[in-house]
């Protein structure tokens, strides 16, 4: 007959292995687990547990910055010299804000972040002062004038995320009837192309 010093012993083993059993159990079921969230390291709200990626991922920060820029276009080049950008974040997580600065004036427009290296900028700022000659090359002698700008552009971040590059395309459209050395200019409106490149400092 089996003594109880024995029967104990079986029963400890028993326990032990059932224990180990189920906590194997329990660690395959964690394995299996569905974790939801962004899965791209790249993004600003990366989760390292996800094995599911939900679409939530949001690149702001990839862009914020302050960057030297040069601005090239066919008309109205000046109204960009010796100007600056900040890039600083939107309101919403796919938002982010452009601030150029120059000598000659400030312009303020939004952009929407479509993937973690573009943004797309499709925006009217109505009411916006400009110095006539910075627009038009012909015009000698300064003038404010107040028009609403267009703005359509994609811009592309670099590889190594220190550079933006893009084509911009402007809408001048003037509102009021400009008179500049005794001539009377009707409204009109002023279409140029422009590319911008910066580089992050």
């Amino acid at each position: 007959m089996m003594n109880i010093r024995n029967l104990k012993s079986i029963f400890f083993l028993c326990l032990l292995m059932g224990i180990t059993v189920l906590s194997c159990k329990k660690d395959d079921v964690d394995e299996n687990k569905e974790i939801v969230g962004c899965t791209d390291p790249a993004a600003d709200n990366y989760n390292a547990s996800a094995n599911k990626d939900n679409g939530s991922c949001a690149y702001q920060n990839r862009f914020v910055s302050q960057y030297n820029i040069n601005v090239a276009c066919d008309q109205s080049s000046a109204l960009f010299s010796d100007a600056v950008l900040e890039i600083k974040p939107g309101i919403s997580k796919n938002q982010i804000g452009f601030y150029i600065t120059s000598s000659s004036t400030n312009i303020q427009f939004f952009g929407k972040v479509i993937s973690k290296d573009s943004v797309v900028v499709d925006t009217l700022i109505p009411d916006f002062k400009a110095d006539l000659k910075n627009i038009v090359p012909l015009a000698t002698e300064s003038k404010i004038i107040k028009v609403d700008l267009g703005i359509k552009s994609r811009f592309g971040l670099s590889k190594d995320i220190k550079a933006m590059e893009g084509p911009m395309k402007l809408k001048l459209i003037s509102k009021d009837t400009i008179e500049y050395h005794g001539l009377k200019i009707p409204p009109i409106t002023l279409d140029d192309n422009c590319n911008l490149k910066a580089t992050k400092k």
